[in-house]
């Protein structure tokens, strides 16, 4: 150690002196680094000598002087010197020294490493030499080869006669035969539809026949399938059977496409069999399955089957193979556009092409036209062409409630478009203009989540041009439709107003595009994406893990499609109701029906009994010899014998009555200056049709039906068709019909006291049994027509007005966000307007079942209407005292049973309980109306009742 101070630890000992290594051995005479290793002489066995370098003289850097270069010019003297034999390397003892490998400085190519059998017993025990290899297949695929050929056949595989062919071309073979190609090995075989061997056994080196044959018959199976798939797709474009399947077989032709470039990228990967089998075997499980959903596709009827076994295709794959799931998903998706762009256009968020579906059409997909038989329950028909909802043409996995609503959102559409085709709804650039999205399908909730998204700001935005509705951006909005339905890449036919230099060039430009290579369509789509990925990187996995947090496929179809569907029907209805209020003016329609159907207006009922039964008007009837004096005139029913009144005289007694006593809904409108007055529906008296039965009774003025063939007839505007419908016109006619007997029966129950009166003052005698008859009859009648008119029909339309009143309401707030209000649809107003009716008619006994009991109630006024005749008979002086009498106490002890038979029925009336309602489709997206089924409305038949027995007319009997 130099000196210095002990305690620096960092002192390197002898730093100043050379290694003891470098210290020259007088023996001595080569370098370290000799170039010339045959003329180097024995290395000592402790030291490496080396000359001693002189940094002063020679330098840092030099060469040794063995490769110092010489002058090519001066003669050698190598040749003549000394060369000693050098110890070969290997012998020398070389301390830490390896020998390298200096293969690399030779020009030729290396020598190429033959294969050798690795073992376990080779690796664990490198240095023990091992034995020859006992298998066959350890000595490499010549001896195997060698082995099979062997006539002997030693190893029992009956290969002896196979050929041998080279494994390159036959892999080639088999990847081509995967494709559905042939080659020089496999050949199609048209009478066996099928691919055979073109050369019989054959295998190739190192493989027998029998190991060859899961891969080839693997390959054949995946060629036979792709050919019959083929196939499918020209039979099916040529035939055209049908949209759903034009599409399945898309679906295929694109799948095919896609597996030709999935194998031919493997092509030149695939060097053995085992990766030949890795490209094959998913290949073969996606073709066989597309094998058997044609061949179940095939056996379904109509597009709309054919979409439901997709549908549950793609369900049953679910926790399936990761591949057929996700191919399936996009297959559904693939398949189902075509019925979804019909769903997409009869809801009117796609433009119609071609001829728009209208009731002269047959019609399309779930839409079919036909004439329509409505039928009321007492069996009255008619028929009108409308549109059906074909249930059958629906698929099954669609939700009947977004269906139902689907379906009416299409039909008022339809209407609007018929009516109103100014409205802004009937322009599809505002429509566009506002970024619609399109009915698909969504599997998993973060979709499902981003099209409700959608949908809403799709709302927000039509609603705000809808309140906007300027006619310019109406205009713009269209003039940008058009312009994107009309606007193309390429030449533009317009020669009209351009000079001839222009015209040349477009001519010239046109040529050099129809020269031009046509532009390629790419066939990129999800689908071929998504088999590219997963065929090309294929790893078997059983189940989706996005899966486990997807929605359940039976409401997958709800949540895709549900929200658009009730969104568009929400602002079609809301437009649709607000023209009704405004423009066509529902209310007063309504209010029509009220007053003159249903006997409302009170001034009508007046004008009405007295132009039908008064006695004291002047008659219409034509006499011989008496000229009409032209005042007020009346049919006078039940003062003359010839009936039925000739239609002019209907005309005369009838004259100004509904136009005088029709009350304007809102009287400041009062009506036009120039005094007509025209009638909402051109309502007007009419005569009903009425069978020969029915016609035989109304000849006899006596009789109840002598005013049945009187009627109302109206005929409402087209687009208030759809809510007076026929079926509920004759509701309103079979209620008017009832009510004018009613009306008729209080008047005669008015008259008895007058011809009682009568009665006292020529004969002054007056019997109990008339007495008593006439005021219980009043009592009676009274207390019907109260029933009638004050609960039968007041209450339900009461109710129904209420109801009527809040939609208009909701229609006239400003709020953009109606998603949480409810707007009715067309339907269902027509289904509670109806709904109202039935009411009605269960209160008024007028229901089929309530006909028994409508009977006994005509019986007892028909005793009525005979009671009132023996009493203007006997009051004109032409009735006898004992006929008169027996007739009284007849007439009154029937009138006693049949009450008494008509409390007993009430009574057992209240025990069974109100009338049991539909629901009606309020929203049908919603819970809401579906509370309301199998609940029983109110029985009101106990306050008949109680206006019967209030005053103890029937406490006790009388005699």
């Amino acid at each position: 150690m130099a000196d210095g101070d002990p305690a620096n630890v960092f002192a390197f000992p002898d730093f100043d002196q050379s290694s003891k290594w470098l210290t020259l051995s007088p023996r001595s005479n080569s370098e370290f680094f000799n170039s010339n290793l045959r003329d180097s002489g024995q290395p000592t066995e402790d030291y490496i000598t080396v000359q001693p370098a002189n940094a002063d003289v020679d330098g840092f850097f030099k060469l040794p002087a063995s490769l110092v270069p010489t002058d090519l010019d001066k003669p050698s003297n190598a040749g003549h010197q000394d060369v000693s034999i050098p110890k070969p390397l290997h012998d020398v003892d070389l301390h830490d020294f390896e020998v390298y490998d200096d293969s690399w400085l030779q020009k030729d190519e290396p020598a190429t490493t033959e294969a050798e059998y690795k073992t376990w017993d080779a690796f664990l025990n490198p240095d023990i030499t091992q034995a020859a290899p006992i298998f066959i297949t350890e000595a490499g695929p010549g001896a195997y080869d060698a082995g099979i050929k062997n006539p002997e056949d030693p190893l029992s595989i009956r290969n002896t006669k196979d050929s041998i062919v080279q494994t390159h071309p036959y892999l080639t073979a088999l990847l081509a035969l995967a494709f559905g190609r042939g080659s020089v090995f496999f050949v199609w075989d048209e009478e066996k539809k099928s691919f055979v061997p073109d050369m019989k056994g054959m295998r190739i080196s190192g493989y027998s026949s029998y190991v060859l044959r899961g891969l080839q018959r693997h390959c054949l199976e995946c060629g036979n399938t792709t050919r019959l798939l083929s196939a499918f797709v020209q039979v099916t474009y040529k035939a055209h059977p049908g949209a759903v399947r034009v599409a399945v077989a898309k679906t295929i032709d694109v799948t095919l496409l896609t597996i030709q470039k999935v194998l031919g990228a493997k092509a030149r990967q695939i060097q053995s069999l085992l990766q030949l089998q890795s490209a094959v075997q998913p290949i073969r499980s996606l073709l066989a399955y597309f094998k058997s959903l044609i061949v179940k596709v095939s056996r379904k009827t109509t597009d709309e089957q054919a979409l439901t076994l997709v549908f549950e295709e793609a369900q049953a794959l679910e926790h399936g193979d990761a591949l057929l799931s996700g191919v399936m998903r996009e297959v559904l998706s693939r398949v189902s556009e075509p019925w979804i762009q019909f769903a997409e256009k009869w809801i009117g968020i796609r433009a119609e092409g071609g001829i728009p579906l209208t009731k002269e059409n047959p019609g399309n997909c779930f839409v079919r036209v036909e004439n329509v038989s409505l039928v009321d329950d007492v069996g009255l028909e008619t028929e009108e062409p409308d549109y059906v909802l074909d249930e059958n043409r629906m698929p099954e996995f669609f939700p009947t409630e977004t269906a139902s609503v689907m379906f009416e959102t299409g039909k008022t559409l339809r209407l609007l478009r018929t009516h109103h085709p100014e409205h802004p709804l009937c322009q599809m650039g505002l429509i566009t203009s506002s970024r619609p999205p399109h009915l698909q399908w969504h599997y998993d909730w973060k979709s499902i989540q981003r099209s409700q998204e959608d949908v809403k700001n799709y709302e927000k935005r039509l609603l705000i041009s809808l309140r906007q509705g300027s006619l310019e951006s109406i205009t713009a909005a269209l003039l940008v439709d058009s312009l994107a339905d009309t606007s193309y890449d390429g030449y533009d036919l317009q020669f009209f107003g351009h000079e001839e230099a222009q015209l040349e060039g477009r001519l010239l430009a046109s040529i050099k595009a129809l020269n031009g290579l046509p532009i390629a369509v790419s066939e990129d789509d999800s689908l071929s994406r998504l088999l590219y990925a997963r065929l090309h990187d294929y790893t078997p996995v059983t189940g989706d893990p996005v899966s486990c947090f997807s929605p359940h496929w039976s409401v997958i179809p709800y949540h895709s499609f549900g929200p658009l569907v009730a969104t568009q029907a929400r602002i079609i209805n809301r437009e649709y109701m607000r023209l009704l209020f405004t423009a066509h003016h529902l209310k007063d329609h309504l209010s029509l029906q009220k007053q003159f159907q249903l006997l409302g207006n009170g001034v009508f009922c007046s004008r009405l009994s007295h132009a039908l039964f008064d006695p004291n008007l002047e008659t219409t009837e034509r006499q011989k010899g008496v000229a009409l004096s032209g005042g007020v005139m009346g049919l006078r029913l039940g003062r003359r014998d010839n009936w039925p009144p000739a239609s002019s005289e209907l005309r005369l007694a009838l004259m100004g009555v509904l136009t005088e006593s029709y009350l304007l809904p809102h009287p400041k409108g009062g009506f036009p200056a120039d005094g007509k007055r025209d009638l909402p529906g051109d309502i007007s008296f009419a005569v009903r049709d009425l069978s020969a039965e029915e016609i035989d009774k109304c000849l006899n003025p006596g009789s109840l039906e002598a005013l049945d063939f009187l009627r109302l007839s109206y005929k409402p505007p087209l687009p208030l068709s759809s809510i007076f419908t026929p079926v509920i016109l004759l509701k309103y006619d079979r209620v008017f019909k009832l009510l004018l007997r009613v009306l008729r029966i209080l008047f005669v129950s008015g008259q008895l006291f007058r011809d009682t009166l009568q009665r006292t003052s020529n004969r002054h005698h007056i019997d109990n049994a008339s007495l008593r008859f006439r005021f219980e009859a009043h009592h009676f009648v009274s207390s019907i027509s109260a029933y009638f008119f004050d609960t039968g029909i007041e209450m339900p339309w009461k109710q129904f007005e209420a109801w009527l009143g809040d939609v208009e309401i909701d229609l006239t707030r400003s709020e953009l966000n109606i998603e949480e209000r409810r707007v009715p649809s067309l339907d269902e107003l027509r289904e509670e307007h109806e709904r109202m009716l039935d009411r009605i008619m269960h209160t008024l006994l007028l229901r089929k079942r309530q006909q028994p009991v409508m009977k006994l109630l005509e019986d007892i006024f028909t005793l009525m209407l005979k009671f009132s005749e023996v009493a203007r008979l006997e009051a004109s002086g032409k009735g006898g005292k004992e006929a008169r009498d027996s007739s009284y106490k007849s007439l009154y002890d029937a009138f006693r049973k049949k009450v008494d038979v008509f409390k007993t029925v009430c009574h057992g009336l209240i025990e069974k309980g109100g009338h049991t309602e539909k629901p009606t489709r309020n929203d049908l997206m919603t819970n809401y109306g579906r509370h309301r089924e199998g609940i029983k409305e109110e029985n009101t038949i106990d306050r008949l009742l109680i206006k019967l027995e209030m005053s103890g007319y029937y406490a006790s009997s009388r005699t």
